[in-house]
């Protein structure tokens, strides 16, 4: 089924990235000699040696993290569920069955790199800070100590990835996400939605932009422009990068059925899932295509 908008506009179609396995072993193994020799040059009082091999094992660790991030190649369908399973319980939701395009979570990948960096580059900088004071050279503080800051971000940024990866393993945490049905547009947050009946959506517009040429990495944002005040839509601006279906295939949806009311009564069923399907299909067949040969 051909897709019914273009691509727009700083959005970019990719071919899925996946992390590719001799370098990422070679990584490993550089950023694993990196910690062991971080750890010996703490046990012989090398206060130099350990702050160098301690900044390395956290740098070498997020740029592993988000070496294989990116936008644009995601294949990712909606699930066409039941509305109550997104519900509290407490109220009747507009639609009993949806398309919902869930947010993804960061990958395991990020995760572990930094998660695993960020504490043993934390720990040879305290380990290194101690051994400086001890040594009498404590002015060194002066740069080990916002070192150590950076390093305790990465880790606290590796703790929060975790939560995020067990909150998105169960729908018995809400998930984050934007759902469509007959009645109209949900966008779910942890704790509250914003609820768009289709007679309130004006038009949908798309915007976005690159934020790395190298690596085609771009944010893709979906406007809703309401009817009542058109002029406003700064505030009705929700990002679409991020989930697991493409960017293009939510915002495609999105528009396909605020602007074709006669075909709204394919929401909620395998009919309309399979019209989202073929557009994904047709998106995967355009990524297969725009790869160099």
């Amino acid at each position: 089924m051909a897709l019914p908008y273009p691509l727009p506009e700083a959005w970019k179609l990719n071919d899925a990235q996946l992390v590719r396995r001799w370098p990422a072993v070679l990584w490993a193994v550089i950023a694993t000699g990196l910690a062991v020799g971080m750890v010996v040059a703490n046990l012989e009082g090398d206060v130099a040696g350990g702050i160098v091999r301690s900044t390395l094992v956290g740098a070498v660790g997020a740029g592993l993290g988000v070496s294989y991030s990116r936008s644009g190649s995601e294949q990712g369908l909606p699930l066409l569920l039941n509305a109550v399973v997104l519900s509290r319980a407490t109220v009747r939701p507009p639609d009993s069955w949806i398309h919902f395009f869930r947010e993804t979570g960061p990958s395991r990948w990020m995760t572990a790199c930094f998660a695993i960096a960020g504490t043993l580059s934390s720990v040879g900088l305290t380990w290194a800070s101690i051994s400086a004071v001890q040594a009498g050279v404590g002015l060194i503080l002066l740069l080990t100590v916002p070192l150590l800051l950076g390093a305790l971000v990465l880790t606290l940024a590796g703790g929060i990835a975790i939560v995020q990866v067990v909150r998105h393993a169960s729908f018995g945490r809400r998930p984050i996400g934007i759902s469509l049905g007959r009645h109209g547009l949900i966008r779910y947050y942890l704790d509250s939605v914003d609820v768009w009946p289709w007679q309130s959506i004006a038009a949908i517009k798309a915007t976005g932009k690159v934020i790395d040429k190298e690596n085609d990495d771009f944010t893709a944002n979906l406007v809703i422009v309401p009817v009542e005040q058109p002029e406003d839509v700064t505030l009705n601006e929700y990002e679409v990068w991020g989930y697991q279906s493409h960017a293009w295939l939510i915002y495609t949806a999105a528009r396909f059925w605020a602007e074709h009311p006669e075909h709204r009564d394919e929401l909620g069923t395998t009919y309309g899932q399979r019209r989202i399907e073929a557009w994904r299909d047709e998106m995967v067949t355009k990524a297969g295509s725009s790869r160099p040969s």
